[in-house]
């Protein structure tokens, strides 16, 4: 009897676990909906979250890969280059990664690439990867590991070319393969954990290391 009475507890919770996961998966702060598109919501959610941080009401914010999407499409497509089609960003580790559609007309020396230039269609997918450094005056710096053009590997010593041509000024401490880009108002410093970019105010710095999503 008493093995019939776990049994039937055990296949009870199954039961009102199957029947109520969607209430169990909100509760849990999970979504059974799949991934998250980025969005003109998710753009205004994520720039209250940087008004909180201008306003000192947050001393650290942190925004998922999704919200940065958002911000990029949504709210700042227009800080880019004209040329500059179809952006993505991907948050991985403590890496950057940024894929587009350039035309080959503005990618710099393409001659430079050799045979495999002449393969590449007049607009091609380009692929950035890179890391955050640190920089004074309230910015960071964008540091490139790699670049590529329709999956070749463009050299390295043509990005200080690429990034002077998106603005790049050269200034004391900042490497020639990187690009330096000012920090949300009220922000000293940002880094990247997990999936998320977090932005960090002068007060922020101490305290606990945030999960991987901020909030």
């Amino acid at each position: 009897m008493k093995r019939l009475f776990t049994l039937a507890l055990v296949a009870g919770l199954v039961a009102a676990g199957w029947l109520y996961r969607d209430r169990i998966a909100a509760a849990l702060g999970m979504s059974g909906a799949g991934p998250v598109e980025p969005s003109p919501e998710l753009a205004d959610a994520a720039q209250r979250k940087l008004e909180r941080l201008a306003s000192g009401e947050d001393a650290r914010v942190g925004l998922a890969q999704e919200e940065v999407q958002s911000l990029l499409l949504f709210r700042y497509a227009g800080l880019l280059p004209a040329f500059v089609d179809s952006p993505r960003v991907q948050i991985q580790g403590d890496r950057i990664r940024v894929r587009a559609r350039v035309p080959v007309s503005e990618l710099p020396r393409i001659n430079e690439l050799g045979e495999a230039a002449a393969i590449l269609p007049d607009t091609t997918d380009i692929e950035i990867r890179g890391q955050l450094l640190p920089l004074d005056g309230g910015r960071v710096a964008l540091a490139v590991d790699d670049v590529s053009a329709s999956g070749i590997r463009v050299p390295m010593r043509l990005v200080p070319g690429a990034l002077k041509r998106i603005g790049r000024v050269d200034e004391p401490g900042l490497p020639p393969d990187a690009l330096a880009l000012p920090l949300p108002p009220g922000a000293t410093s940002a880094y990247i954990r997990g999936d998320s970019l977090f932005f960090v105010a002068a007060d922020g710095r101490s305290g606990s290391v945030p999960g991987r999503r901020g909030g």
